[in-house]
């Protein structure tokens, strides 16, 4: 079976430079568990889509889970296109990579790296995880992603602590002098590794930012962040930053003033940091757009802007900067400015080009990179929930309020075991929000009642 595209009115919030609607066509692809994916292009012009599938169903034994009730199995699945998008084939799982999460594509001089982060420990530790930690796997192919080999950067291999979870950036950079960059985070430390032979073997070495750091959290900025050249060639950084925890020596140009203290992580924004010395020093720059803003994509257009491609995770504050308050990828237009600093506007020409979230069911939308074809052609994937009428409208009248409606849907789950009780508190607010979200988490992930599911879908789009 091909998912074939159909037309897509995508829609500009406030349009200014750009038109009301722009060309677009969008391609459902089968499956109904597939979500969080990412795309890259290889050199003949294939499109290849990664994305992460599910089975909560499948609870498996292992010595790496306490309690296989609280597992879920990931694994990636590759889809291919040969007409730019226009049409996908069937997805085939990625053997390499069963245990992956998240997966993103960088593919450099024909070679294809897919890095992911297994969960061998933590709250949803995968029964197929080969550590008994949280570590990250690079998954390389010289033949199209028929075949990969595989480098574990676990505590070993990192030197990370028994007390540190390994994360890393979302992409694999390549430096002017060849060497390829990818950043990981251990802990609340930093660490990069590098590769001078396009990712065969990789080396150790130290990296610090500078000008902020946690307090109260083990994190660190390299996970979860963006590395890309400027259209001036210089190095920077996305990073997503926790703005509750985050602790800036100097005020921050453009700060949120957002301390979140919902304790929700779907709040955090990002920061655009830089490097003068090929990655192993960052320093930050200012901050970007507004709470709930992730999964930053930079594409350049020309020699002075750039397209930002960008996920709203949850609603954002009131009056927090975005005037399309919705979850799912929205994108702007970056222009460069003669000082060297980007004008990040996000009061006109918001492209919208995923808005299918409900909004009594937001734990799903979004999530998918931008490709720039040489035609101009912008290629996006996003992830969008699938829920069952009957569910949504009772989500819509707020039903999962009712501690009876709660208990009963989480009850025919495993993967989340809290009830309506070990939610609530005394704060009304923080209280529905979490209902809301855990509620939506039980049939988006936790596949109660066969009644929900993320799938996927790619737009296929001009400016």
């Amino acid at each position: 079976m091909e998912a074939l595209a159909d037309p897509y009115d995508l829609r500009v919030v406030q349009p200014d430079q750009l038109a009301s609607t722009l060309p677009a066509k969008i391609a459902h692809l089968p499956g109904r568990y597939n979500f969080k994916p990412h795309i890259g292009r290889l050199p003949d012009g294939e499109i290849l889509l990664f994305a992460s599938h599910t089975h909560s169903e499948e609870i498996a034994t292992s010595q790496n889970v306490d309690l296989p009730a609280r597992s879920i199995n990931t694994h990636v699945v590759l889809y291919r296109s040969n007409d730019d998008s226009r049409s996908w084939g069937r997805g085939r799982h990625v053997r390499e990579l069963i245990g992956g999460h998240e997966p993103s594509v960088s593919i450099i001089d024909g070679i294809l790296l897919v890095t992911v982060n297994i969960h061998g420990s933590g709250w949803f530790p995968d029964p197929f995880a080969e550590r008994d930690h949280f570590y990250v796997v690079v998954a390389r192919s010289e033949d199209r992603g028929e075949t990969f080999t595989t480098t574990i950067f676990d505590r070993a291999a990192t030197g990370a602590t028994d007390d540190d979870r390994v994360d890393c950036s979302r992409n694999i950079l390549r430096l002017p002098n060849g060497r390829l960059w990818l950043g990981l985070g251990l802990g609340a430390r930093h660490r990069v590794a590098h590769s001078d032979d396009l990712g065969r073997s990789w080396t150790m070495a130290d990296a610090r930012v500078e000008g902020v750091g946690y307090e109260g959290i083990s994190r660190s900025f390299f996970i979860e962040s963006l590395a890309f050249y400027s259209p001036w060639g210089r190095l920077m950084m996305l990073a997503r930053v926790d703005f509750g925890f985050a602790k800036f020596a100097n005020p921050l140009p453009h700060d949120p003033q957002y301390a979140g203290g919902t304790g929700l992580d779907q709040f955090d924004g990002q920061v655009l940091f830089t490097s003068e010395d090929d990655g192993l020093t960052w320093t930050p720059v200012r901050a970007v757009g507004f709470p709930a803003l992730m999964y930053p994509s930079i594409v350049n257009l020309d020699e002075s802007r750039m397209l930002l491609t960008y996920t709203v995770r949850e609603i954002p504050p009131e009056d927090s900067g975005s005037i399309h308050r919705k979850v799912g990828i929205q994108a702007i237009v970056v222009e460069a400015q003669s000082d060297g600093s980007f004008d990040f506007d996000f009061s006109r020409d918001v492209a919208i080009v995923d808005d299918s979230t409900p909004a009594s069911m937001r734990n799903a939308g979004g999530f998918g990179n931008t490709l720039r074809l040489p035609d101009g052609t912008l290629i996006t994937p996003f992830s969008y929930p699938l829920i069952d009428p009957d569910i949504l409208a009772l989500a819509d009248r707020k039903e999962y309020l009712k501690e009876e409606v709660y208990d009963h849907w989480a009850s025919l789950q495993t993967t989340y075991p809290s009830r309506y009780r070990d939610i609530v508190t005394d704060d009304p607010v923080l209280s529905e929000l979490h209902l809301r979200r855990s509620f939506s988490a039980l049939f988006l992930y936790g596949q109660a009642a066969s009644k929900g599911g993320i799938a996927t879908a790619v737009v296929r789009w001009k400016l």
